[in-house]
């Protein structure tokens, strides 16, 4: 892919978030229910990742799309159905980075080698010497609802059933303190939630200072979203190295969070909207996305892919 058609690519991608962070804010980020309703491919059933979770999941709510299953066109034209004519030109695009190629380059050493066994054998050469080149590379794809022909949803609606949203956040909880044991969770009687990297520990008011349990679990989720960053795990700038409240680093950090609270509520069940919490962080993050738009083109894709990673840590994916 040509420089430009990276910088095409990318500019279209943060116009659109930037759009639905104008529009709906925070609330933008809310995920499908429960995740039933995640973006899959409709033919592999395989779940798009990362930003492609946002991205999709936002071109189905602005579109109202009933399904969020997707296909290329090749692969629907090969299943025997197609695209209604007037729906060709309303694609949407999924994003993926490949290994462009692999060479191996000795430290101190002006030479490339394109295979391991060579370099050793020439040179003081060892497996971390290894170097790729990546590409952005994209496809475009259509939702269902834009084929015709008797093209039936994967996933079968099912009847809502009545279910414990508090336990299915505990579990996300419990797994992930029981996979990070350096990682301190601690409940007590005060008013402010935080993460300490230093102490790498979470501390929370008690459940019954909350207006609603919701509203507790949903900011557990933002303070464990931010010790994914901790620099034993994903290593993050925002909380490796924290500058102070107001930066931009501080702000990104926030998106970060915030984001990936959203997903993490939904994916558990938990309802994401239950109360004011989330006011300021919205205030403070609009802000922030006003100015980003003059910029930095890259800095919302950048801190959703990194959220979307950051929930994946937490759910041990």
């Amino acid at each position: 892919m040509t420089k430009k058609a990276k910088y095409d690519v990318t500019e279209k991608v943060k116009e659109a978030l930037l759009e639905g962070l104008q529009k709906e804010g925070l609330q933008w980020f809310k995920p499908w229910k429960s995740g039933d309703n995640a973006p899959i491919n409709h033919f592999s059933g395989r779940a798009y990742r990362g930003f492609n979770q946002f991205f999709l999941n936002a071109v189905m709510k602005s579109r109202g799309y009933e399904s969020n299953e997707w296909a290329t066109l090749n692969s629907i034209v090969k299943s025997g159905f197609r695209v209604k004519t007037d729906e060709m030109t309303k694609y949407s695009e999924v994003y993926n980075w490949k290994i462009s190629y692999t060479v191996f380059k000795p430290k101190g050493s002006g030479k490339w080698y394109s295979k391991l066994e060579e370099c050793i054998k020439k040179e003081k050469c060892e497996a971390k010497d290894v170097f790729h080149s990546f590409s952005l590379f994209y496809f475009r794809v259509y939702n269902i609802s834009q084929v015709e022909g008797d093209i039936k949803p994967r996933r079968v609606p099912t009847e809502e059933v009545e279910v414990n949203p508090i336990e299915s956040a505990e579990k996300v909880i419990r797994d992930y303190e029981n996979a990070n044991t350096d990682l301190t969770i601690k409940d007590v009687e005060q008013d402010r939630a935080y993460y300490s990297p230093s102490e790498d520990k979470i501390v929370m008011p008690l459940k019954k200072q909350f207006k609603n349990v919701d509203n507790y679990y949903k900011t557990l989720f933002h303070e464990m979203i931010h010790s994914t960053g901790h620099e034993s795990r994903l290593k993050r700038e925002g909380i490796v190295d924290f500058t102070y409240f107001g930066h931009d680093t501080y702000a990104f950090e926030e998106l970060i969070a915030e984001s990936g609270a959203m997903m993490l509520s939904g994916l558990s069940g938990i309802c994401t909207d239950c109360g004011d919490d989330e006011s300021n962080s919205q205030a403070y993050i609009n802000g922030w996305v006003k100015r980003v738009k003059m910029e930095d083109s890259k800095a919302i894709v950048s801190a959703l892919t990194k959220s979307a990673k950051a929930v994946d840590y937490v759910l041990g994916e």
